[in-house]
């Protein structure tokens, strides 16, 4: 007697491909009550139904999804859910994240404080874990990789230094991948993203270019965002590069997006409650911290944006 085939399961949007979305299902979950048997996760090419988009409801890579309507010969079928999620990324727009993993090279191109605090502020204003991958490490001596080291340790993040030349600190950083259930691999161009995953993921052979010796920086290879298992559980998202995130939020809260400032104005209070930590008496931040200025510069920014805010 044939079971029947089950009408909806879950799944997860991996890629985007023109109007169709991809999504990869675990069968591992299924296997009783499934009429096909797959021995490993499979990969549907979706449609969506009108009913999501009469209720706004938008779905990008990294959505848990409920699909029917499946044609197992063909691999096709219809997204009919999506779930709530529990963070969601702008840019590159990834939901459901856990890590964001910012890689930025330390020379060719070279280590730019402002370009990696804009893409930190990312992570801060979509309130999500970030963590440093320092790339190309290969290319500096050992004092200066401490240099760097410690200056991240005073902005307030840990950073997991590596070279894919001589896979130096890749073990390790394989091990805090596989602790998260969706990472998205974020950063500048030119600074080894897909390089790197490359040797993370062997089998994904992504499209690579190197740094041009004109303008001392990346090219984009990748064109959208895609998920890669690295582990059990455990996603990794490439993504495209960009040079310089926006940054979006209210000039009030913008002082607790540096985990460097945040600690100070946890332990003490301004004598102002509205204070903006620039030339207000009373204010508890340190002036001489590395990134104050940067703080300042880009709270003009703020101010003067005639983008409407919104709270990260």
């Amino acid at each position: 007697m044939k079971k029947n085939k089950p009408k909806n399961i879950k799944g997860i949007v991996v890629a985007l491909k023109a109007s169709f979305l991809i999504v990869e299902i675990d069968y591992q979950d299924f296997k009783e009550d499934s009429f096909y048997q797959f021995s490993e996760k499979i990969k549907l090419l979706c449609t969506r139904r009108a009913k999501l988009d009469y209720q706004g409801l938008f779905i990008d890579v990294g959505d848990i999804v409920s699909v029917e309507s499946i044609d197992y010969n063909n691999k096709r079928a219809v997204i009919s859910d999506v779930e709530p999620r529990i963070s969601f990324l702008k840019r590159p727009a990834v939901a459901n994240v856990t890590l964001v993993a910012i890689c930025i090279s330390v020379d060719q191109p070279l280590f730019d404080m402002e370009q990696a605090s804009r893409f930190l502020l990312t992570a801060e204003c979509s309130n999500i874990k970030a963590l440093i991958v320092l790339t190309k490490i290969d290319l500096i001596t050992k004092h200066d990789l401490i240099l760097y080291v410690n200056k991240l340790k005073c902005w307030g993040y840990d950073c997991i230094p590596v070279s894919i030349q001589n896979s130096q600190g890749i073990d390790l950083l394989i091990e805090q991948l596989r602790k998260t259930k969706l990472t998205v691999l974020a950063g500048p161009s030119g600074v080894g993203k897909t390089s790197l995953i490359n040797h993370l993921i062997p089998t994904a052979s992504l499209p690579t270019s190197p740094v041009s010796k004109k303008l001392k920086r990346g090219t984009h290879t990748t064109r959208h965002v895609e998920l890669f298992a690295i582990g059990e559980g455990s996603l990794l998202a490439d993504t495209p590069g960009f040079n310089r995130p926006e940054i979006v939020c209210e000039p009030s809260g913008f002082a607790y997006l540096f985990p460097e400032f945040r600690t100070q104005l946890t332990n003490s209070k301004c004598k102002f409650r509205n204070c903006l930590h620039r030339d207000e008496p009373g204010c508890v931040i340190d002036k001489d911290l590395e990134r104050y200025s940067f703080y300042c510069e880009n709270l003009e920014e703020i101010i003067n944006s005639p983008l409407p805010y919104q709270a990260g």
